[in-house]
C-alpha cells in the first residue's frame, strides 16, 4: 500500500483535477541526489514520483525519517502514461440466465472481449475446513455449461469471426473452491504449477483467447460450515497502523498470474476485483504486473446490504455526503472515481489504509452494471435489496433511459420513484460517459455486467449502444430476423414410408441483405431457395420419432440467427417404445456394506404414450416395483454376496418395449484390511505377497525390496481398505510412474496416456486422454424395426437405434474385451432426436465389445455386445 503524505497541495490539485479530463499534478523539483545528499530548511527535492520540503538541514533520503515534508505526486504522480491503444469494451456473458436466447441474441461486435462466465473449481464438500473441500479440477457442471455457451451456442466461433477475443471468466461470487485452492497453496510452487497448467491446458483445448481471475468469495456462507466474512484487512491507515500485507490467498493468485503469463505470454490475462478497501485490501497490487487489465467492479456501492443507504449503486463522481438516505461518512456512497483514486494510491487515508495501492492508470478498468437496485423492495435473510435487470427497469418504466436521478446536476445516473417504487441505475448517458471518462484519463476502458440484461439494440435506450457510440462504433451489424412459416413446432406426420417435408421460412435484414438461408434435418443440411416471400426446402427424413429442424439465416456481413424446431415422423404402423434409463446402481457398481441390508434399485420411464407394465427383475425373478411419476423403484435386501444381474423391461399400451440390463456386485466388508503392514525393510522375494500400505492394499508382481506401493511399479493395487475397488481397472496414482498407453481410473473416468507419465492429473488433459466412463448403460427394444440394439450377437453390421438428448458431437466407439479401443466412428453434430447408426465389425475377431455412444466425449450409452 501506498505510504501516507499530507495532503494540503494534494487535494488542492484534486479540486480542478476533473476540469482537465486528466490527472494533473505539479512538476517535479530537482531530483534529490544520493552523491549530494545535504540540505537546509526550505529546499525542495523530488524523489519515487513525490516532492518534498526540508523542515530543517537533512542529509538523509527524503520520507526515510521525519526531516522532510511529503507534499505528494509530481510529475505524472507516479501512474505512468496514459493507455495507448483503443478502450476496450469487455462483457461478461453468463450461461445460466433463462429466457435469453445466446445463440441468436447475443451479437459479438457490440464489445471488444466476451468473458464467458463462469468456470469454477471443484468443491467437494461442505466444510470449508476440511482438508479436502476443494480440488486441483473444475467443477463438471460448470464446465459443460461454458463448453455448451462456447461451442453448441456458437459463442466461440462467431465472436473470433469479428474479430472479439474470449475468455473464460473463472471463479464467481459462488466458487469458494478458487479462494480456498489459492489460500492453502499460495506458499506451493508444485500446487500452483498444477492449477496453472490445468487453466493453460483448458485455454488451449476450447481455443480460447485467456482467462479472467474472478476471485471474489471474501465472506460468510451459511451453506458452508467454516467460512467467515474476509472483510476489513488493515494496510496501514491514516494514524500511521503498519500494513498486515495481502491476504494468503491473494498472494497465490498473484503467484499463480505469474505463473500463467510465463507459461504462455500469449494469452490475455485480466482479474476482476473489489473497488474499494473492504474487500480490495485482501488483494496484492503486484498482482496487475502480470495481467492485460485489471477490472474495478465499480458496482454495488449500496443496495446489497441491509442498511446500504438508498442511491445510486454504480455512480461515476464522487457523491457528496448526505445527499441520500442513509448517507453518512460511517456508511458513504463510493463511485467510480473512488475506486480508481483507491487503486492508483490518491485515496485520502482512511482508518484502513493509508492511500490505496499503486497500480498504474494504464492497467485500470471500470464497470458499468446492465441493473439496477430496487430500494423499495429488501430481500430477506439480510441480503440488501431487490437486484433488477435494466431491460426490466425499461419494460415497466419506457422513460427510464432518459429518468435521471433529481439529486444528480450532471442528470447522469437514472432513477424511477413511480407506483411506489424506487430503482436505481446507469442511463445510456452515463454508460457513455463513462467510457469517455475512461479514455480521457488514460484506463483501458470498460467491464460490463452482464451483456443479457440490456435492452434491444436499437431500441434507442440500449446501454451497450451508449458505450460504442462513445467508442466511436458506430457500424456495429445486427443479426438477421429469421422464423418458421412450416411446419409448426411439435407437428406430427404419419408416414407409412418416408416422403418429402417441405419446409418454409422468412428472413430478413434491417441494416442489409440475406445473403444465404440454410435448412438443417438432424444434421444434414439443404440450401433455401426464396420462393415469392419465403425461403424453401425439402427434406426427407430417414427415421421415425422426433424430427429437429433448424434454419439459418446469414447477411451480407456474416451475422446470422438461428429458429429451431421439432416435429414427429410416426409409423403407420406403430409407435416409439418407451425411453429407460436405470439410475440406481450404476452398471459394473460395486455396493459394499458391513453387513446385508436393503438398497434401493431405480430407473425413470418415459413415453409418448401410457406404461402400463414395468418389470424389475434380479437374477430372472421378478420383483414387485413402485412408482412416483416416471420414476419406479424397489426397495430389495440381497441374500447373498456376489454379482446380481438387473434387468428393467417397459411394455407401452400398443405392446412396444424396452429392456435394459446392468450388472453390479454386493459384497460385505469388515473394517481393517487382513495383511500386513508393507516394511520397508523386507525382502519380498516371491510374487504375490500382500501388503498394506496408507489404507490400501497392494500385491507385488516380483521380488522387491525398499520400493514404495502407490509409487513403484512393482506394486499393484487391489483396493482401499474401505474395501471399495474399480471395476474399470486400476485407479491413478500421483507418485507412480506409467510407461505409455497404461490405462487408469480417475473419478470414475478411465484415462489412457500417451507417453511415460508421473504425477500428471489424468483430468488435466495434456499427457492423458480420455478414453471412456467406467459405468454406462444402454437400452434397447423390442417392437420390431424400433429395436435398439440388433442384431446380437452379430456378424459384419451391429446397428444401434439411439435418443439423443442434448446438441453436440456424437461419437460412436467399440472397445475388446482387453480395454483396447478398435474402432472409433464420428457421426458429428447432431441436434436432439432418434438415430440410427451402424458399425461394420466385419474385420473383428470373434468375442465380447463394449459398444458406446459419446457425446461431447461423455458416454450416454453402452452395452456389451457379442460378435461370432
Amino acid at each position: 500500500m501506498k505510504k501516507q503524505f499530507v495532503l494540503t497541495l494534494f487535494l488542492l490539485v484534486l479540486s480542478v483535477l476533473y476540469a482537465h479530463a486528466q490527472y494533473e499534478f505539479p512538476d517535479c523539483a530537482t531530483p534529490w541526489d544520493a552523491g549530494n545528499p545535504q540540505h537546509t530548511q526550505g529546499d525542495k527535492v523530488s524523489y519515487n514520483g513525490l516532492n518534498y520540503e526540508a523542515k530543517w538541514y537533512t542529509n538523509t533520503t527524503p520520507g526515510s525519517d521525519g526531516s522532510w515534508q511529503n507534499l505528494g505526486p509530481c510529475g505524472d504522480g507516479g501512474l505512468g502514461p496514459d493507455y495507448g491503444g483503443p478502450q476496450r469494451i469487455i462483457g461478461y456473458l453468463p450461461t445460466w440466465v433463462e429466457g435469453y436466447d445466446i445463440a441468436n441474441e447475443f451479437n459479438p461486435e457490440v464489445v471488444t472481449h466476451v468473458n464467458i462466465s463462469f468456470l469454477m473449481f471443484k468443491q467437494n464438500n461442505n466444510n470449508y475446513n476440511s482438508s479436502d473441500f476443494a480440488s486441483i479440477a473444475f467443477d463438471e457442471t460448470q464446465e459443460y455449461k461454458v463448453d455448451s455457451v462456447l461451442f453448441e451456442l456458437g459463442v466461440l466461433q462467431k465472436a473470433h469471426q469479428k474479430g472479439v477475443t474470449v475468455s473464460v471468466a473463472l471463479g464467481g461470487a459462488t466458487d469458494f473452491a478458487f479462494i480456498w485452492l489459492m489460500d492453502k497453496y499460495h506458499n506451493n510452487d508444485q500446487k500452483l504449477n498444477e492449477i496453472a497448467d490445468l487453466i493453460i491446458n483448458y485455454m488451449n483445448a476450447k481455443g480460447l483467447d485467456g482467462v479472467d481471475l474472478d476471485m471474489e468469495c471474501w465472506w460468510a456462507d451459511a451453506n458452508i460450515s467454516g467460512t467467515s466474512d474476509q472483510g476489513g484487512r488493515v494496510r496501514g491507515s491514516k494514524w500511521g497502523d503498519s500494513d498486515q500485507g495481502a491476504h494468503p490467498a491473494a498472494i497465490g493468485l498473484t503467484k499463480l498470474a505469474q505463473k500463467l503469463r510465463q507459461k504462455d505470454p500469449s494469452k490475455l490475462l485480466s482479474a476482476a476485483v473489489f473497488g474499494t478497501s473492504w474487500y480490495g485490501n485482501n488483494y496484492d497490487d503486484g498482482l496487475a504486473e502480470h495481467l492485460n487489465w485489471l477490472g474495478l467492479m465499480t458496482y454495488d456501492f449500496t443496495g446489497s446490504w441491509d442498511e446500504s443507504p438508498s442511491g445510486p449503486h454504480s455512480a461515476l463522481y464522487k457523491l457528496p455526503l448526505n445527499t441520500y438516505p442513509g448517507q453518512s461518512a460511517n456508511n458513504p456512497i463510493y463511485s467510480a472515481q473512488d475506486a480508481l483514486e483507491y487503486w492508483m494510491g490518491l485515496a485520502e487515508p482512511a482508518w484502513n489504509h493509508d492511500g490505496g495501492f499503486s497500480v498504474p492508470k494504464s492497467k485500470l478498468v471500470l464497470g458499468v452494471p446492465l441493473y439496477g437496485y430496487d430500494f423499495s423492495q429488501q430481500k430477506p435473510a439480510g441480503n440488501g435489496f431487490v437486484y433488477v435487470p435494466y431491460k426490466d427497469i425499461v419494460a415497466e418504466y419506457p422513460n427510464a433511459p432518459t429518468s435521471y436521478d433529481p439529486n444528480d446536476s450532471r442528470m447522469l445516473q437514472g432513477n424511477v420513484a413511480g407506483n411506489g417504487r424506487n430503482i436505481y441505475y446507469n442511463t445510456p448517458k452515463l454508460a457513455g460517459k463513462k467510457l469517455e471518462y475512461s479514455r480521457d484519463y488514460g484506463h483501458q476502458g470498460l467491464i460490463i455486467w452482464e451483456l443479457t440484461q440490456d435492452v434491444d439494440y436499437n431500441s434507442g435506450g440500449s446501454l451497450l449502444k451508449a458505450i460504442n457510440d462513445a467508442a466511436g462504433h458506430t457500424n456495429v451489424n445486427q443479426r438477421p430476423n429469421v422464423s418458421w412459416v412450416a411446419p409448426a413446432n411439435m407437428e406430427t406426420f404419419i408416414m407409412g414410408t418416408f416422403t418429402p417435408i417441405t419446409l418454409q421460412a422468412s428472413a430478413s435484414d434491417t441494416d442489409g441483405t440475406i445473403a444465404s438461408v440454410t435448412f438443417d434435418a438432424n444434421g444434414s443440411q439443404v440450401a433455401g431457395t426464396l420462393n415469392g416471400n419465403y425461403y424453401e426446402a425439402q427434406v426427407t427424413p430417414t427415421a421415425y420419432g422426433e424430427l429437429t429442424l433448424k434454419v439459418t439465416a446469414v447477411d451480407n456481413e456474416g451475422a446470422s440467427s438461428s429458429q429451431t424446431i421439432k416435429v414427429t415422423i410416426v409409423d403407420e404402423a406403430g409407435n416409439l417404445p418407451p425411453v429407460v434409463g436405470i439410475t440406481n446402481p450404476t452398471n459394473g457398481e460395486i455396493i459394499t456394506q458391513s453387513e446385508l441390508s436393503e438398497i434401493r434399485l431405480s430407473a425413470t420411464v418415459t413415453d409418448d404414450i401410457d406404461v402400463p407394465n414395468v418389470i424389475f427383475s434380479i437374477n430372472g425373478q421378478a420383483q414387485s416395483v413402485m412408482n412416483n411419476g416416471d420414476e419406479y423403484y424397489l426397495l430389495w435386501t440381497p441374500a447373498v454376496e456376489g454379482t446380481y444381474a438387473f434387468r428393467v423391461e417397459a411394455v407401452d399400451s400398443e405392446a412396444a418395449s424396452t429392456i435394459v440390463d446392468i450388472a453390479f456386485e454386493i459384497k460385505i466388508h469388515t473394517n481393517g484390511c487382513d495383511a500386513p503392514l508393507w516394511d520397508a525393510g523386507t525382502v519380498y522375494a516371491a510374487a504375490g505377497n500382500i501388503a498394506k500400505y496408507n489404507g490400501k492394499l497392494y500385491r507385488n508382481q516380483w521380488w522387491t525390496t525398499g520400493e514404495v506401493p502407490g509409487e513403484a511399479d512393482v506394486w499393484e493395487f487391489i483396493e482401499n481398505c474401505d474395501g471399495q475397488t474399480n471395476s474399470c481397472g486400476e485407479e491413478w496414482q500421483s507418485g507412480k510412474a506409467y510407461a505409455s498407453t497404461t490405462e487408469v481410473v480417475y473419478e470414475n473416468k478411465v484415462y489412457r496416456n500417451q507417453w511415460w507419465t508421473q504425477g500428471d492429473n489424468p483430468a488435466a488433459g495434456g499427457v492423458w486422454e480420455y478414453v471412456r466412463d467406467c459405468a454406462a448403460v444402454l437400452s434397447y427394444g423390442t417392437s420390431g424395426n424400433l429395436s435398439m440394439v440388433y442384431p446380437n450377437p452379430f456378424h459384419s453390421t451391429l446397428n444401434i437405434r439411439i435418443r439423443v438428448e442434448r446438441t453436440g458431437d456424437v461419437s460412436l466407439k467399440l472397445i475388446n474385451a482387453q480395454g483396447v479401443l478398435v474402432m472409433d466412428q464420428k457421426a458429428g453434430q447432431l441436434d436432439q432426436g432418434w438415430y440410427e447408426f451402424s458399425l461394420d465389425g466385419a474385420s473383428l475377431k470373434t468375442g465380447i465389445y463394449l459398444y458406446q455412444v459419446e457425446i461431447n466425449g461423455v458416454v450416454i450409452n453402452s452395452a456389451r455386445v457379442i460378435k461370432d
